[in-house]
């Protein structure tokens, strides 16, 4: 709901106040001999009021929001039900109502000035008739029973409205940290702790997390209120606890929440070095997974019995909200360890530790574009061995399968690290050379091929590699086209005796 919209649902709500004891007022004027001496004036002025108080809360909400008009309403049908007879006008019920009805719409702190004025109301029909003890004893029970039912409303109301607060700043924390950014354990545990400071009232609040060695606690996240020293922040922010040692260590030891009102007195108590020696109130939640401790929540206002039970309740709960943090902190993790873990695996050759067929489908095209944006040559070669079919009939696949780990390192060692190389199929390999003319790639593609003729396996056979060149845009404009010019020129190298290179265009002719 915007903000407008929700001005305007507060206006028509105390409009519908307002008007309560008013439009009553009216149908009682449309039955004649219902009240016997209406008192016109006043009856008069309560509707035109009404009225008014009504159009101005539909027009402008934020104006009657700014002065609280409940209390108008209040009044308006008090003085309705004055006009219409006291305490024998059949309105007398809807001014109880209407005080309920004020004391549920007015803020909590502001419940007993409503209390008092209706009891200040509710007595005016005595003063215009005969004062009884009967009356006044009959008014006096119906006062205060009403002041209970406006007290318990407004207090319910107040709950209500304080724990839709916190739940929705709990699920403006949870949504604002989507887990996709590095930092995304500490954002969300910032939230978490800077919205218990606030409700707390605390001078700082801080997030412990167990270090990986399990001997000390190291601060995750904190919030400190501007009026704690820079230095003394400085040193909460940093300063790690060794498990075990003051309260903090205690509570990670024994997994039991604390709640003191004099910490400097406490005998499981530690100076922290660089903050003041002042008596605190302290409240230290241990955070668990699976009933195994795996940080400490602290909450520290300065001054002593700051803190109450209400307040150790609510630090239980945001407790656990950063215990869920921290869990889902560690399966996204995981998740996300894994994902990487099957990614690597999915694009990359088993045999060789090259890319393979899935990653050049994935990553050639992004290369060709930029080279067309850029206006940059993107060039291919298609090696193929000359050797391997002998190496595996005399030698067996053992050593046909060194040969290869040894050819994709040749090959990876020749280009740049910005190039791609693949193990295409078998014993064929693709390398992608970035902004490489022609004439650049041939000359990496005969490094390639002399450094396969020196290489050594430990077998008597001579090694060697065909080579088949395309470069973007000479020879095609297109990836497809591309590959099947590389792919060409290698047959024309396979077809001249092999081991050597060929440009797709040497090829044509």
């Amino acid at each position: 709901m915007s903000r407008r919209a929700a001005d305007m649902q507060y206006g028509l709500a105390v409009a519908g106040l307002f008007v309560t004891g008013v439009l009553v007022a009216f149908a009682v004027l449309l039955l004649p001999g219902a009240v016997p001496r209406p008192n016109w004036p006043w009856l008069i002025a309560s509707v035109a009021v009404g009225l008014a108080a009504a159009v101005a809360a539909y027009l402008r909400p934020k104006l009657m929001k700014r002065f609280d008009p409940t209390y108008l309403g209040l009044v308006l049908t008090a003085v309705s039900v004055l006009a219409t007879g006291g305490q024998d006008s059949p309105l007398w019920p809807f001014y109880f109502l209407a005080v309920v009805g004020a004391a549920m719409f007015s803020p909590f702190r502001r419940v007993l000035f409503v209390a008092v004025a209706a009891a200040v109301l509710s007595l005016a029909p005595a003063l215009l008739g005969p004062l009884t003890m009967r009356f006044i004893a009959q008014d006096f029970v119906m006062i205060i029973a009403l002041g209970v039912i406006g007290y318990l409303s407004a207090f319910l109301s107040a709950a209500a409205r304080e724990q839709r607060k916190v739940r929705g700043l709990l699920e403006d924390i949870f949504r604002a940290s989507s887990f996709e950014r590095g930092d995304e354990l500490g954002s969300m545990l910032g939230g978490v702790v800077a919205v218990l400071r606030r409700l707390t009232k605390a001078d700082y609040v801080i997030c412990y997390l167990l270090a990986e060695d399990g001997q000390q606690l190291i601060p995750e996240a904190s919030d400190i209120s501007p009026g704690v020293p820079d230095d003394e922040a400085m040193v909460l922010r940093s300063w790690p606890v060794p498990i075990g040692q003051g309260v903090t260590g205690h509570v990670a030891r024994s997994g039991e929440q604390v709640l003191t009102g004099d910490l400097e007195h406490d005998p499981r108590s530690v100076m922290i070095p660089g903050t003041p020696d002042l008596s605190t109130s302290a409240i230290f939640i241990p955070l668990k997974l699976d009933e195994q401790v795996v940080g400490v929540l602290r909450v520290t206002h300065r001054g002593t019995n700051f803190f109450s039970e209400a307040d150790l309740s609510m630090a239980e709960v945001f407790g656990r909200h950063a215990a869920f943090a921290i869990q889902n902190a560690r399966l996204y993790a995981e998740t996300r360890h894994l994902y990487r873990k099957m990614r690597v695996l999915s694009i990359t050759d088993g045999l060789t530790g090259l890319h393979n067929q899935r990653y050049l489908a994935e990553e050639a095209p992004r290369l060709l574009a930029e080279a067309r944006a850029v206006g940059q040559p993107l060039s291919v070669l298609m090696i193929d061995s000359d050797c391997l079919k002998s190496v595996n009939d005399q030698f067996g696949h053992a050593f046909g399968d060194e040969f290869l780990r040894e050819l994709a390192a040749v090959i990876r060692r020749e280009v740049r690290s910005a190039d791609v190389v693949v193990r295409y199929a078998g014993d064929e390999f693709i390398a992608l050379l970035v902004d490489a003319s022609s004439e650049a790639a041939r000359q990496v593609a005969e490094r390639i091929r002399l450094a396969v003729q020196a290489m050594q396996i430990g077998i008597d056979v001579p090694l060697a590699v065909s080579i088949g060149i395309a470069t973007f845009p000479d020879h095609a404009d297109d990836l497809d086209r591309l590959l099947r010019a590389a792919d060409q020129a290698l047959y024309v190298s396979k077809g001249a005796g092999r081991n050597r290179s060929t440009i797709f265009t040497l090829a044509a002719n």
